[in-house]
């Protein structure tokens, strides 16, 4: 099974119950940018994915995605340390910040397929030579070069690569970005305050998948994710303990003997022979009577 997370999703948890339960079905995580996720479950590129839709918004998952919603995270608002947010101690307003200039993280990335780099003056001037004819060139369909990126895993500093490029301009004071609480700390950067915004929805965190791909390794796994424990009747997997457990049923295991109950062949015998008294007194003697030379009180 795939696993698809997202910027701010922290899955560690669930894999590692996962793989301690059921170790013989392999679970694998790979890291993408949010947006694209749902076209990522519909290509099978993941099995389940992780969501994140403004809690306001209707999530456009379709009558073929089946989802559950985990958790909500609060806004933040991202600033210069050197900002007028910076002196707020945890929390801000939206009444408060809604003049300032905010950037879109989605607007921050070039587009797939163009060309950032600036042009050599040198090599612009010349014009190719007249014998040779110009190679032809077929350009790059951005459409499908945009396809192709969303199902790329990410790593490093390509992963929410748009973020980072709003967190760079914030830094310098331009202006501020909102983004949700657990991509920002991901992101955190000395030079940038974060502080929790009052008065704008949060965000819906969840898991989909494909309907026609559920079954029972799936439906384990959301159990997991919601909180599901060991040995749950709800289960309709084996566990790799379960199995190995179950292999070594047909041998029962030794009875451990307390060593206080061994005996000795001395004492054994002893027991065994014939006429002898049951523990007590012994005949004559005084256990339980008063010393000699005193009366008993009447």
């Amino acid at each position: 099974m795939r696993l698809g997370a997202i910027p701010g999703a922290t899955p560690d948890k669930w894999v590692t119950r996962w793989r301690e339960r059921y170790p013989d079905f392999a679970l694998s995580v790979d890291r993408f940018d949010e947006a694209g996720q749902l076209e990522r479950l519909r290509a099978g590129t993941v099995d389940v994915g992780y969501i994140r839709f403004p809690e306001d918004a209707q999530a456009p998952t379709g009558d073929d995605l089946h989802r559950v919603w985990l958790y909500r995270e609060a806004p933040v608002v991202c600033a210069s340390r050197d900002h007028w947010v910076a002196a707020a101690e945890t929390s801000v307003t939206w009444d408060e910040i809604a003049a300032e200039s905010f950037f879109d993280p989605a607007e921050m990335l070039p587009e797939p397929g163009s060309d950032t780099s600036a042009p050599d003056p040198s090599t612009s001037e010349q014009s190719a030579p007249e014998s040779e004819e110009p190679e032809e060139h077929q350009p790059a369909d951005p459409e499908q070069l945009a396809a192709d990126d969303i199902h790329t895993p990410k790593l490093g500093v390509d992963l929410a690569a748009g973020e980072r490029m709003a967190l760079e301009v914030v830094a310098s004071g331009a202006g501020l970005v909102i983004l949700p609480n657990s991509v920002a700390r991901m992101l955190a950067r000395r030079d940038i305050v974060i502080r929790e915004v009052e008065g704008l929805p949060g965000y819906d965190v969840g898991l989909a998948w494909l309907r026609e791909a559920d079954g029972p390794v799936i439906q384990e796994f959301i159990g997991v994710a919601r909180g599901r424990k060991p040995g749950s009747g709800r289960s309709e997997i084996s566990t790799g303990v379960e199995a190995k457990s179950g292999s070594n049923s047909g041998s029962k295991p030794e009875a451990k003997s307390d060593p206080r109950s061994k005996s000795t062949p001395k004492r054994a015998a002893a027991r065994a022979a014939p006429g002898r008294s049951r523990p007590g007194p012994k005949p004559g003697s005084r256990r339980g009577q008063p010393p000699r030379g005193r009366r008993r009180p009447r």
